[in-house]
């Protein structure tokens, strides 16, 4: 039960974040990416931070919770199927880009986030 509570109260913030965005950046194509790299970025350094520090209580709350509910997924997929908001190639867009950040923020991340010892 404490998980769930957890999920739902960090799903709640990174939704009025991912809101947030959407005022900053009104454009739903650029908006919508902006957010999933943000939330890949996010989740890349959270995951270094709690397997170096051993951070576990506070996974669900971050990750499916925080991170999950900033990223947008079905917004990519409903921009996949529309040609006017990108198509596929606003699909492989969000997926090399993330992949990116990825393969850029763990080697950082394990560089500054020292293990606890």
């Amino acid at each position: 039960m404490k998980s769930l509570l957890l999920v739902a109260i960090g799903g709640v913030a990174g939704t009025l974040v991912r809101f947030g965005l959407s005022n900053v950046i009104p454009d739903d194509r650029n908006g919508t990416l902006a957010a999933n790299l943000l939330g890949v970025a996010l989740a890349s350094a959270l995951l270094v931070l709690m397997e170096r520090r051993g951070v576990t209580e506070l996974r669900h709350l971050l990750l499916p919770g925080f991170c999950a509910g900033m990223t947008t997924f079905s917004a990519v997929t409903v921009q996949v199927v529309e040609p006017i908001s990108g198509g596929f190639l606003f699909l492989i867009e969000n997926i090399v880009l993330s992949l990116l950040i990825v393969l850029l923020v763990l080697p950082v991340s394990r560089k500054l986030i020292p293990v606890r010892g």
